[in-house]
């Protein structure tokens, strides 16, 4: 049996195990929300780390998705309608971003993509009547499939365990598809790729979909599990963290996606007993990974392998 499917297997053990000796809700609460986070840089990898595109707006699709679920829910609509409304949304806005700026490069597509989430969080903040502006919004309603409705953290957690497999599988079917190879292409040289027949702009605003549709989902169990949203939640400096998650994680790597965002989720809180010194903590971290670990946390153990195999 493949190294990598032992480590699937045991990866997968330990998160349907993990409930049953993590006594404390807050814990569980934790690790959903550090699972919904991983599921948002799947999708920001698809831009960057497989495209070469910096996308500095996918806190903004992830708060689409949120607030669309809420307002919607909120208004009567079945949950199960939800997502798809969810999809819809961030589908539209991201074509209508992408169109007339993914023909930009390198910078310029960074701060468009930045000027875009900014203008989202500032229609979230004013639109009080519908978004309850900085306030947010509560008492949204929960999940609810073929007539059961989740209750507790525990229920919601295999949920997402559940969508956060189907979301790497997706990823994987997708990075070995000649539409992932055409990803991988255009992010070494564009150039190149456009002499080989390959419509990188398409291909960009492709990625640039599939990511959203990720964020949008992420965003839709979001609201619907912690049933309460603000504005803070999809703000620049989340946009950042999520940016962070995936380069200390490991930039096309789709494990290693999965691994930033549990990490850069996790790791805050685990270090927030030393108060104010934390976040000096926590940017010495990320800072010695991306030093030690050019590749990401996802790149130690083939970094470990040779140290290995010489000592042998």
């Amino acid at each position: 049996m493949k190294p990598s499917v032992i480590l699937a297997l045991i990866a997968t053990a330990t998160a349907l195990l993990i409930p049953a000796f993590a006594r404390d809700g807050y814990i569980v609460q934790l690790l959903n929300i550090a699972m919904l986070n991983a599921i948002v840089v799947l999708g920001l990898n698809f831009v960057t780390g497989w495209t070469g595109q910096i996308n500095f707006g996918q806190a903004a699709f992830y708060g689409l998705g949120a607030y669309t679920t809420a307002i919607a829910t909120k208004a009567g609509m079945p949950w199960i309608a939800a997502p798809i409304l969810s999809v819809i949304v961030v589908l539209a806005a991201s074509l209508i971003l992408g169109l007339p700026t993914l023909r930009l490069r390198t910078y310029y597509l960074a701060m468009t993509t930045i000027g875009f989430g900014e203008i989202v969080r500032l229609i979230i903040v004013h639109w009080e009547p519908v978004t309850g502006g900085t306030s947010g919004l509560r008492a949204i309603p929960g999940i609810s499939l073929l007539g059961i409705t989740l209750q507790g953290q525990i229920q919601h957690y295999y949920l997402i365990v559940a969508l956060l497999a189907l979301a790497m599988l997706v990823a994987w079917r997708i990075r070995n598809s000649s539409l992932g190879r055409a990803m991988i292409a255009t992010k070494d040289s564009e150039i190149a790729a456009e002499q080989s027949g390959v419509d990188t702009v398409r291909v960009k605003l492709f990625a640039f979909m599939i990511g959203a549709v990720y964020a949008g989902l992420a965003g839709c169990i979001y609201a619907s599990s912690i049933r309460f949203i603000s504005p803070d939640s999809f703000s620049g400096t989340q946009a950042v963290l999520l940016m962070t998650m995936l380069i200390v994680g490991g930039m096309g790597s789709i494990a290693g996606c999965v691994i930033g965002a549990l990490a850069l989720t996790i790791l805050p809180e685990t270090v927030r007993f030393l108060g104010q010194w934390y976040l000096v903590l926590y940017g010495l971290g990320v800072i010695a990974v991306i030093v030690l670990a050019p590749g990401g946390l996802a790149s130690v153990t083939s970094l470990a392998k040779p140290r290995w195999a010489g000592g042998r």
